[in-house]
């Protein structure tokens, strides 16, 4: 497959200011992708610029691209990749190398962005220079954009947000399994130098990352609204997911992988309980669909 990449360049150095660099996975999300990369346009701080991979999509989702990168004024600055598939981590650690920001803002191209919150969350890390992960809450929405639950933490995945304000209960729901869910992740790009590239063929990225950054106790929760988490058949993650055995196996290799990260015996033995828990839901889910 030939890769395409388009540059709209901005007219502002960005040597000058503090950028954002929002990063866009997409694999056939063709009805959705116009909405989310508005909903970047949409919000007013200055300097941001847009990095979209597609990782071989099947349908029509690079046309739709395309289309919408052709109507955007020169003051926003994209950069557009299509290619073979390589998966998540791949897709994303190739976006972060590209990226020009000091902080980096990841969202999935079926979610959106909401409320004009990207300068409130830059002003929340400048202020605190010990922590690199900014996390939040988000509405949840329906493929039709309707809003059906008030937050993707306390109504969709259960979370007890009480939970997230301290280092250590952060690390402990980051092993048990972290509950806030979308698109509400905002990081200073330089969290990979202490923790790592994701690994190529990870199936999954959020575990590894928030457990990681959560060892190094550099996560803040500011509980406020900062996206449009949408719900719909495709999902590969949620409550109610078709991909659940997939999805406990990967759990399961996260742990192993992180195993060695966990600051202290405590965390490693919670962990190992968590290991157990998931591997008997793996079992159960593999002895049902036998």
């Amino acid at each position: 497959m030939d890769t395409a990449v388009n540059h709209i360049e901005s007219d502002t150095s960005m040597a000058t200011a503090i950028w954002v660099s929002v990063i866009i996975p997409c694999y056939n999300h063709e009805r959705f992708i116009q909405r989310t990369l508005d909903s970047i346009v949409a919000d007013t701080y200055p300097h941001k610029e847009i990095i979209i991979v597609n990782d071989g999509s099947k349908d029509s989702s690079d046309e739709r691209i395309q289309e919408c990168i052709a109507s955007y004024t020169p003051k926003e600055t994209v950069t557009y990749i299509s290619r073979a598939n390589k998966g998540i981590c791949a897709t994303l650690n190739e976006m972060i190398s590209l990226a020009k920001g000091k902080y980096i803002l990841p969202l999935a191209s079926d979610d959106c962005l909401y409320g004009n919150t990207i300068a409130k969350r830059v002003a929340i890390l400048e202020e605190r220079t010990d922590k690199s992960v900014l996390l939040n809450d988000a509405f949840v929405i329906d493929d039709t954009d309707i809003i059906i639950k008030q937050s993707s933490s306390t109504d969709y995945w259960k979370a007890d947000k009480t939970k997230y304000l301290d280092d250590d209960d952060i690390l402990k729901e980051c092993i048990k399994g972290i509950k806030l869910g979308g698109p509400v992740l905002f990081y200073r790009k330089d969290i990979f130098i202490e923790i790592g590239a994701y690994p190529d063929n990870l199936p999954i990225e959020d575990w590894y990352f928030y457990q990681r950054a959560a060892s190094l106790n550099r996560i803040l929760f500011a509980d406020f609204k900062v996206a449009l988490y949408r719900v719909h058949d495709n999902n590969m993650s949620g409550v109610n997911t078709k991909h659940a055995r997939k999805l406990a196996s990967h759990i399961l290799q996260v742990y192993r992988l992180n195993f060695n990260f966990y600051p202290g015996l405590k965390y490693k033995l919670l962990a190992i309980k968590g290991y157990l828990r998931i591997y008997a839901w793996y079992v159960k889910l593999f002895l049902k669909e036998k």
